[in-house]
C-alpha cells in the first residue's frame, strides 16, 4: 500500500467559552490537520496542536514544517517505508512536536485500518476498557468556579481539576470554592502552569488553603528549571506533586525517576510529536513508580481519541485523564468526543474517527 497525496489544512479554532491560565487568557487554539491517501483506497488523518508557550511552536510553523520538511519523506513510498522514513526524519529535524504529530497519528490511523486494529493495539496491549475523565475549572473568578463544578456534579463528575494563574489571593480562593462544593470522595488537581515558581511560593499557597487534604496532586507548580522543587514541595506537604513543562522527551522521564523527582507527569502530544514515543514514556515512568496523566491540551476530538488509545494501554494513571474537546466551539470531526466522567476504549479500524470531508 503506498501513500500517493498528502493534504494539509490550517485551523484557528475558537474556543467556546475563554479559559484563562497563567500565560494568557486563551479564547482560541491553533491546529494542523493531515490527510493522508493510498492508493488502496484507505486515508490517515492526524492531527497537531501547538503550545507556544511549551515549545515556541507556532500554527505558521507548524504548516511549513509538515509540508516542506516532514511529508515529503511519506509521500510516494509504500506504509512502512514511509513510517520508517518519518521516523528517522523525526529524530533527525529538531523540535516541530506540533507538526510531527499530525502526520504521526495519519500514520497510525492508515496502519491500524490496514491491520483493520484499533490504534491501542499498535501501543501495547490494553489494561483498561473504560477511561476516568476530570471535569475542567479554568482561572476564573471564585463565583464562577462556583458554578462550573456544580456544572460538573450535575453531569456526574467528581474529579476535577482547577487551573491557577499565579495571583496568589485569586487562585486561593478559586480552589477553596472548588474544594469546598466537592462530593464526597471527590477530588481536584490543581495546575499553576508553573505561576507559583518555587517551593517555599508554592508551599505558602497551600498553607492558606481551606482543604488541602481535597487535593488530589499538583501539576507543575515550580518554573521547569526547578526541577528539584518539585521533590522538596512534594516531601514538605505531603500532597504529590506532577511534572509537566518539565516532560518533553524520554529522557525527562528518566530524570523524574531515577532521581525521584515527582509523583508522576502528564504527557501531550503537542509536547513529544509521537504517540507510540508517548507510550514508550508511560512504560518508562511507570517502571520508575510515576503515575502518567495521558492528556489532550485543546484538541478536537479527533486528537482527544487519540489519547483514549494511549491511555487504555498505560498501566498507572492517576484517578482521570484530561480531554477537553468541549472546550472548543468547532469541532471538525466525523463524530465529536463525548464528555462523560468515563467512556469506553476506542474501537478501530485505527483511531476510529475521521476529520470531516469538508474540512479539506
Amino acid at each position: 500500500m503506498r501513500i500517493t497525496e498528502a493534504e494539509v489544512v490550517s485551523r484557528r479554532i475558537p474556543l467556546a467559552d475563554d479559559f484563562p491560565v497563567s500565560y494568557e487568557e486563551h479564547v482560541d487554539t491553533e491546529h494542523l490537520f493531515v490527510r493522508l491517501h493510498t492508493d488502496a483506497g484507505l486515508v490517515g488523518d492526524g492531527e497537531g496542536t501547538d503550545l507556544p508557550w511549551f515549545t515556541g511552536e507556532t500554527l505558521e510553523g507548524m504548516v511549513a514544517a509538515a509540508e516542506d520538511w516532514l511529508l515529503p519523506t511519506v509521500v510516494g513510498a509504500d506504509l512502512e517505508t514511509a513510517a520508517a522514513a518519518f521516523d528517522e526524519r523525526s529524530r533527525a529535524f529538531p523540535g516541530n512536536p506540533g507538526a510531527k504529530a499530525a502526520v504521526d497519528l495519519a500514520l497510525l490511523d492508515l496502519r491500524g485500518k490496514r491491520a483493520e486494529v484499533p490504534v491501542r493495539e499498535l501501543l501495547g496491549p490494553t489494561v483498561r476498557e473504560e477511561i476516568p475523565l476530570i471535569y475542567p475549572i479554568p482561572g476564573v473568578s471564585a463565583e464562577r468556579a462556583r458554578e462550573l463544578v456544580e456544572d460538573g456534579i450535575e453531569a456526574g463528575f467528581d474529579r476535577f481539576k482547577i487551573k491557577a494563574t499565579g495571583d496568589i489571593d485569586d487562585d486561593v480562593a478559586r480552589i477553596d470554592a472548588v474544594t469546598e462544593r466537592l462530593p464526597e470522595a471527590g477530588t481536584a488537581r490543581v495546575d499553576p502552569n508553573t505561576s507559583w515558581e518555587t517551593a517555599p511560593r508554592a508551599k505558602g499557597v497551600l498553607e492558606r488553603l481551606a482543604h488541602p487534604d481535597r487535593l488530589e496532586y499538583l501539576e507543575q507548580p515550580v518554573r521547569p528549571d526547578r526541577p528539584t522543587d518539585l521533590r522538596t514541595l512534594w516531601e514538605s506537604t505531603g500532597i504529590p506533586v506532577f511534572a509537566d513543562e518539565f516532560v518533553h522527551e524520554p529522557r525527562d522521564v528518566t530524570r523524574l525517576g531515577e532521581e525521584g523527582l515527582a509523583a508522576g507527569c502528564h504527557l501531550k502530544l503537542a509536547k513529544t510529536g509521537s504517540l507510540s514515543q508517548m507510550a514508550s514514556m508511560a512504560e518508562t515512568a511507570n517502571r520508575y513508580g510515576l503515575a502518567v496523566t495521558a492528556v489532550s491540551a485543546f484538541g478536537t476530538s479527533l486528537e482527544a481519541t487519540a489519547i483514549c488509545h494511549l491511555a487504555s494501554v498505560i498501566r498507572d494513571i492517576p484517578l482521570a485523564c484530561e480531554l477537553d474537546p468541549g472546550l472548543i466551539a468547532e469541532d471538525p470531526t466525523t463524530a465529536p468526543f463525548e464528555i462523560r466522567p468515563t467512556i469506553p476504549v476506542p474501537e478501530g479500524p485505527g483511531l476510529g474517527i475521521e476529520l470531516s470531508d469538508e474540512l479539506f
